[in-house]
């Protein structure tokens, strides 16, 4: 999967996941809370690997921005399968097939193939919109 194809379908994970804030709003205050803590740590994340991006955009040949970048993104999955996990008994089947299978197109083999490779181009603006989806969704779980 090329980079650009990923940071899309990732894009579209934290739109759909900013738009269950209605649903959201009905869990204890406990459960908000953890999930805040989780898409916060989904948006530190995203702005690592967006900064390591950068410097990947800069010298392709930085084996180590390029590293970064691919143990960030790598995270991203597994924050979010956790973050659905705790969220399993209060959203519809529907909405949670729908991340699920999103999930399943962020395969980090082919993401980890697409960095090394370099097929680009980046979209670091996607990354950073994906950011604020994940900040945004923090912020509404806490107040």
């Amino acid at each position: 999967m090329r980079l650009s194809e990923y940071t899309r379908r990732l894009l579209a994970l934290a739109e759909t996941v900013h738009r269950w804030l209605g649903a959201l709003s009905a869990l204890d205050r406990e459960r908000r809370l953890r999930i805040a803590d989780y898409a916060d740590e989904i948006a530190a994340t995203l702005a690592r690997a967006g900064e390591a991006l950068e410097k990947l955009e800069n010298v392709p040949r930085n084996k180590k921005a390029r590293n970064q970048a691919i143990r960030e993104l790598g995270r991203i999955t597994g924050y979010v399968e956790t973050m659905v996990e705790a969220l399993e008994h209060h959203l519809d089947g529907r909405k949670l097939a729908g991340v699920k299978r999103r999930l399943e197109q962020l395969d980090s083999a082919e993401l980890h193939k697409s960095v090394v490779s370099g097929r680009t181009p980046l979209r670091i603006d996607r990354l950073s919109s994906a950011e604020g989806y994940f900040c945004a969704l923090a912020d509404a779980l806490r107040t």
